[in-house]
């Protein structure tokens, strides 16, 4: 059973390192949609919880009036919504944490990107559509129920997420497909650009084989196909391997976007490497 606190804290506005603003918002910790491949399970303070990531959202019930504090002071003109957190998860149904968020952001004339895969963004657009977010990265991904149930448990459908990043350009908001994670030999590419066909591209992500919990994230898609057990353990330890079947993935995108005329960018880990995404290239 999820758990929901109610929590205060003392900051909202967090520095970031992250190019698409100054500062990073999280309206919650935590996630109840609970997507095993999250990078977010590593962080070091998610790690000191002593519930399970997935289990529980505590939500920053004060961070509205935190930041028009904080927005006096600090003055920023760039922020981002969402790094460690979904905004638009069910718990935002309940508080609009995330609604009065925008809606400050909006009348301090605060510009923001926003990350997410919850169709419930499309509630927001009113708010979206008031010019300051410059950018929403929206996650899609496309594998069978099967594995979904494995890696994804609680997320909304992937139809459900289609639909809303078509409801978003058709508004003329400022959407970029985010394919994420690729997972090798079984996530399916075909098609994925003519879904979205006010997209001026699609961004995709290859999974990170260097995640705290790799192990953990291959014994659970391996439970459903074990031929691809020997793939997976080739993918953490042989670098040759590892280069040419990203390759393979990456020839294959490039022929989807060609035959539709479509921008696209790939993010692939370098091999033994960690997450290094800057969200900068459209």
């Amino acid at each position: 059973m999820l758990e929901l606190n109610e929590v205060k804290i003392n900051r909202i506005l967090n520095p970031t390192s992250i190019d698409l603003g100054e500062y990073v918002i999280n309206p919650f910790m935590g996630c109840e949609f609970n997507c095993i491949y999250c990078y977010v399970r590593s962080n070091r303070v998610v790690s000191k919880k002593a519930k399970p990531w997935g289990t529980y959202v505590d939500v920053r019930i004060n961070a509205p009036q935190l930041l028009e504090k904080e927005i006096a002071l600090k003055r920023p003109k760039k922020v981002f919504l969402g790094s460690t957190t979904e905004c638009f998860q069910p718990a935002e149904n309940r508080y609009k944490i995330t609604e009065k968020i925008l809606r400050i952001l909006n009348k301090n004339k605060i510009y923001y990107a926003i990350l997410t895969r919850s169709p419930y963004i499309t509630e927001s657009i009113p708010l979206l559509k008031e010019g300051f977010c410059y950018r929403i990265y929206f996650t899609i991904n496309r594998f069978s129920q099967e594995y979904k149930s494995i890696v994804e448990p609680k997320s909304p459908s992937f139809e459900l997420r289609d639909d809303a990043v078509n409801k978003l350009l058709e508004e003329g908001l400022p959407v970029v497909p985010y394919f994420s994670p690729i997972l090798p030999w079984i996530s399916d590419i075909r098609g994925v650009f003519g879904k979205f066909k006010k997209a001026d591209s699609v961004e995709f992500e290859c999974l990170n084989f260097q995640l705290a919990n790799i192990s953990d994230i291959i014994k659970s898609i391996t439970s459903k196909n074990q031929d691809l057990n020997e793939k997976y353990q080739k993918m953490l330890n042989d670098k040759i391997f590892y280069t040419q079947a990203w390759s393979a993935v990456e020839e294959n995108i490039k022929k989807e976007a060609e035959s539709v005329k479509k921008r696209y960018n790939i993010y692939i880990h370098n091999f033994g490497g960690y997450f290094k995404n800057t969200y900068d290239k459209v």
